[in-house]
């Protein structure tokens, strides 16, 4: 089981789980299509991967706390 959660200053902390990195990013995408339609594919996907493009951003600005990897549950 794959995890990852969502802390963004708009919405509480929301949490995703996906059997494999795909059902995650799918269930991360639905959420991201409606409170984040700026991030694209690319995006969720190095989020997922906590590329360093995601953790500069979760640990700056608005975006301090955010996650930065996915994660094993």
């Amino acid at each position: 089981m794959r995890g990852f959660h969502c802390v963004d200053p708009s919405h509480d902390r929301i949490e995703f789980t996906g059997a494999d990195d795909e059902e995650l990013f799918q269930s991360i995408k639905a959420h991201t299509a409606d409170a984040h339609p700026q991030l694209t594919d690319s995006q969720v996907r190095e989020m997922m991967a906590g590329a360093a493009w995601w953790k500069e951003m979760a640990t700056s600005g608005n975006n301090a706390g955010s996650s930065p990897s996915a994660y094993d549950k």
